[in-house]
């Protein structure tokens, strides 16, 4: 037995004459075919010779009896895949052809026919789901793009692309069956020597592509968790996106108030780090303050300060507008507060919202989005001007 080398299935089986013809050309240059699976093709290594190939679709399992009346007409079975069974024959000693009515053949192909539409009726359904339920996550959200960011809306993207690229291949499997079977009722014999060069540089390159994006969508998740982390917040002055509470109070009696923590992290101050393709920079910090012998206004209990940043720097400086605008519908509680914009040279926009005791920042420059909620009885005026040189000196 010769050495057995393989080759990848970069064409459909279902194009049967193009098949063929490479099947033959292959065996002209010592590569005779042995085995066909879902990726490759394994031939063996041998002698060039002339051979055809025949690739015959049935439904059963052909008797002992039916490859012995092949075989005494040259035709021997070298192997099968799904309903395809491939015959080869010495081209210099076998002249009967397989089918030498295509009309009967035409009828032979009617159950597969048959099969691979309803098997595409099943996938269209399927895909016009997985398309839609894809979409209404996003239109049907309150906060769409900042969904995308956070989300995994790149990898569902290409994962439609993948699907997409999967049902195009059922249509097309349907169609060259399809094809087939009409002009062979019509009485057109199939063209065993037909050109598959071309198919099978684009099969190529259409298999390569599609295989990188189904492996990067793989991979965007394991990244995403690589690149997230947590950790509490130094009290010292860090280049991190935020503004200080410190900043903020002017009270050289506010100290640190300590809350629950876990892992290591004290989550009453803490960072929180994100990762994505549309926004590969994302900060969320918390920082809660207290005053020890002051009292709330309201005398609810003792002073205690905090400030929440949010800090994106997208991909896309564009999306810029959009997140300000779904972090404001996330974060603002539309009743008890008024949004209002405020004027700025240097800044692209800036909004402000406050109600009693929480005043709110959303602000972008570029592509950097800032969202500032602070608690506390200090006003909203002496915050902002914090925010403008936080953004400008980022930037």
């Amino acid at each position: 037995m010769g050495k057995l080398v393989k080759r990848l299935m970069l064409d459909d089986i279902y194009a049967i004459g193009r098949n063929e013809s490479w099947f033959s050309d292959m065996a002209k240059n010592g590569l005779h075919l042995k085995k066909i699976g879902c990726i490759f093709i394994s031939f063996e290594k041998g002698e060039p010779k002339n051979t055809r190939y025949r690739i015959d679709i049935m439904k059963e399992v052909p008797s002992q009896e039916q490859l012995d009346v092949y075989h005494d007409c040259g035709w021997d079975m070298i192997t099968k895949t799904g309903d395809f069974y491939i015959f080869a024959a010495d081209e210099d000693i076998c002249i009967t052809e397989l089918h030498t009515d295509p009309i009967e053949q035409g009828f032979s192909l009617t159950e597969l026919d048959k099969k691979i539409k309803v098997n595409l009726m099943i996938m269209s359904i399927a895909m016009l789901l997985f398309v839609v339920m894809i979409i209404s996550i996003y239109f049907l959200n309150d906060a769409p793009v900042l969904y995308m960011i956070k989300g995994q809306f790149v990898q569902q993207m290409l994962l439609v692309v993948v699907e997409l690229y999967v049902f195009y291949s059922v249509v097309r499997n349907y169609l060259a069956i399809s094809n087939l079977k009409k002009d062979l009722l019509q009485g057109q014999k199939i063209n065993h020597n037909e050109e598959y060069r071309k198919a099978r540089i684009t099969g190529g390159i259409l298999a390569g592509l599609f295989l990188t994006i189904a492996v990067f969508t793989i991979f965007i998740p394991f990244i995403e968790i690589s690149q997230s982390k947590d950790y509490t917040l130094p009290e010292d002055n860090t280049n991190l996106p935020i503004i200080r509470l410190a900043n903020i109070e002017h009270n050289p009696k506010l100290i640190r108030e300590i809350g629950y923590t876990g892992n290591g992290v004290d989550w009453a101050n803490r960072v929180s780090y994100d990762w994505s393709l549309l926004a590969p920079v994302q900060y969320e910090i918390d920082e809660h303050g207290v005053i020890p012998n002051e009292m709330w206004e309201d005398q609810s209990g003792e002073y205690s300060p905090s400030i929440t940043t949010r800090f994106y720097k997208l991909t896309f400086g564009s999306m810029a507008e959009n997140l300000t605008l779904d972090l404001i519908s996330r974060y603002v509680y539309r009743d008890n507060s008024e949004i209002k914009e405020i004027n700025s040279l240097q800044l692209d926009k800036m909004y402000i919202a406050e109600d009693e005791f929480r005043k709110q920042i959303f602000a972008y420059l570029d592509n950097q989005v800032i969202h500032v909620t602070y608690y506390g009885k200090e006003r909203i005026e002496d915050i902002i001007p914090l925010v403008f040189v936080k953004l400008l000196s980022i930037q």
